[in-house]
């Protein structure tokens, strides 16, 4: 008899974090998801904002713990990111 092999592709997540002071380091955002989860990567973008990717059920589980918390004195804005829609032009 013969097995199937297991499916060992994981879906990934990448989250939206908001309102961090333009002095965060990437390696605060990472040890603080890190806290929840398996850390894929992290991509501190200007104006405060960053992207940290996770494996799908490690970002659900750092919605809900980490929503509201703070970073560097502000409190950080988190939310599931989603893809850029299609420009009208």
């Amino acid at each position: 008899m013969q097995t199937a092999a297991a499916n060992t592709t994981t879906s990934t997540k990448k989250l939206l974090i908001g309102n961090l002071p333009e002095s965060t380091r990437p390696s605060v955002i990472e040890d603080l998801f890190a806290s929840v989860g398996k850390v894929l990567s992290v991509s501190l973008m200007a104006h405060g904002f960053a992207f940290v990717e996770m494996v799908s059920a490690d970002a659900d589980r750092a919605l809900t713990q980490l929503k509201g918390c703070r970073v560097d004195g502000r409190t950080m804005m988190l939310d599931e990111a989603h893809p850029r829609s299609a420009s009208r032009y």
